[in-house]
Formats: structure tokens, C-alpha cells, sequence
């Protein structure tokens, strides 16, 4: 290769870099903004404010509000999708999957907290979603009932829980933790991770597992002296 295409390659990679480091700040800045104001009240104006970029930079990396509102639920969506092979094993009961991913689930949105503000900015119910704004929330809305009634159905072969409709045991299960967030936002997100979700998971068995499962049940998810 000639030294001046390796010149040529070299400017092409540092300007790919340069790119994607506006892009991570733009996608930062959208969430608070999104967060603080709703999509519709949002002016890209501020987003590029609170990035640090100018207008002209902004419109170079991502070309509308509505560009940018997909590409912060692609960003955050598929990440949270990326963690569940890892906390799913090959002999895991459909138990131990449930507490496991209820865990993983509950740490993200208390992690991304202006993501799951974003959220909640919409007043829009979680387990519907025909309500939902962008592909990208259907898309992991769709999967993540799925798997949650994917889990409940298995259950119930298993004998672990009530013989309840798969479909609706999910999507109460979304519902109770999109009420559970809100109040943890309302109360200043004062609330310790694991003792929110301790208290997630309380509920979840208590309403779900069968009578005699309950105890066993409460100890595989930490809670032992619960029942």
C-alpha cells in the first residue's frame, strides 16, 4: 500500500472514531433530554447542547429527532437483550431463569436511569404494545412478554406455578415493574438495587408459585424466612 492511501486509510479511521464519539455523546445527551421533556416537548437544539456538538454536527452523525429517539432504544434495547444468554444456563429450571432475569432487568433500568425516565416520560403501559412509538420498543416489548410467557408456561408444566393464562401472568409481571420504577423515580431512586428487587421478586413468587413451592422458591431467590 502506497503512503498516501495509508494516510488516506489512517484519516478514514480517525474520522470513523471521531463519528462514533458524537454519536455516544448525542445518544447520552437524547436520553436526559427525552427524559426531562418527553419526545414530543424535545427540540434537537438542546439535545446538541447538552452534547456539546453544534446543529451542523449533529445532523452529520444522525439526521432527525426521530433518528435519534429509535437509535437511543436500538443502543439501550439490544443491550439489555445481550445480557440474557448470560444469565441463562442449560439446567436451569424456569424458576431459577425467572428470579435470575427479574434481577438482571430490574439492575438495568436502575442503572440507566434517564433511559428508563425516557420511559416513563410517555405514560404509556408497558405490556401493550400497539402503544408503543418506535420499532425498536415493539421489537424488545415483543420479545421480552414472550420469554416471560415462555417461562410461566414452562412453569406450570413443571408444577411450580398457579395454572393461570402464560400471556397474562407476563405482561402483569411487565406492568408491576414499570409501577414498581415509577415509585422508585417519585421516592429520588433512594432505594438500594438488591432490596428493590428482593421486593419485586416477593411479590412475583407470592402471587405466582404454587403453596407448596412458595418457601423453596423464596430461598432459590435469596429470601429465605419470606413465606
Amino acid at each position: 500500500m502506497s503512503t498516501t492511501a495509508s494516510f488516506a486509510k489512517a484519516q478514514e479511521s480517525l474520522r470513523d472514531k471521531k463519528r462514533e464519539l458524537y454519536r455516544e455523546a448525542i445518544l447520552d445527551a437524547a436520553e436526559r433530554v427525552f427524559g426531562d421533556e418527553g419526545y414530543e416537548a424535545t427540540k434537537v437544539q438542546r439535545i446538541a447542547a447538552e452534547a456539546g456538538v453544534s446543529l451542523t454536527t449533529l445532523y452529520s452523525v444522525l439526521h432527525s429527532k426521530w433518528e435519534i429517539y429509535r437509535a437511543v432504544h436500538r443502543r439501550r434495547l439490544s443491550e439489555v437483550m445481550s445480557l440474557v444468554p448470560g444469565i441463562v444456563h442449560k439446567d436451569m429450571s424456569s424458576l431459577q431463569i425467572l428470579i435470575a432475569g427479574t434481577r438482571m432487568q430490574l439492575a438495568f433500568f436502575m442503572k440507566y436511569r434517564d433511559f428508563t425516565k425516557m420511559q416513563l416520560k410517555e405514560v404509556t403501559a408497558w405490556s401493550t404494545i400497539g402503544l408503543l412509538r418506535s420499532p425498536e420498543q415493539i421489537e424488545a416489548l415483543s420479545a421480552g412478554l414472550q420469554l416471560f410467557a415462555d417461562l410461566f408456561r414452562r412453569g406450570i408444566k413443571e408444577g411450580y406455578f398457579i395454572d393461570d393464562d402464560p400471556e397474562l401472568m407476563a405482561r402483569t409481571v411487565i406492568a408491576a415493574q414499570q409501577v414498581r420504577l415509577a415509585m422508585w423515580m417519585d421516592r429520588g431512586c433512594k432505594e438500594d438495587p438488591d432490596e428493590f428487587a428482593d421486593a419485586a421478586l416477593r411479590h412475583l413468587l407470592r402471587s405466582y408459585c404454587k403453596t407448596e413451592y412458595l418457601a423453596s422458591a423464596l430461598a432459590a431467590a435469596g429470601l429465605e424466612g419470606d413465606s
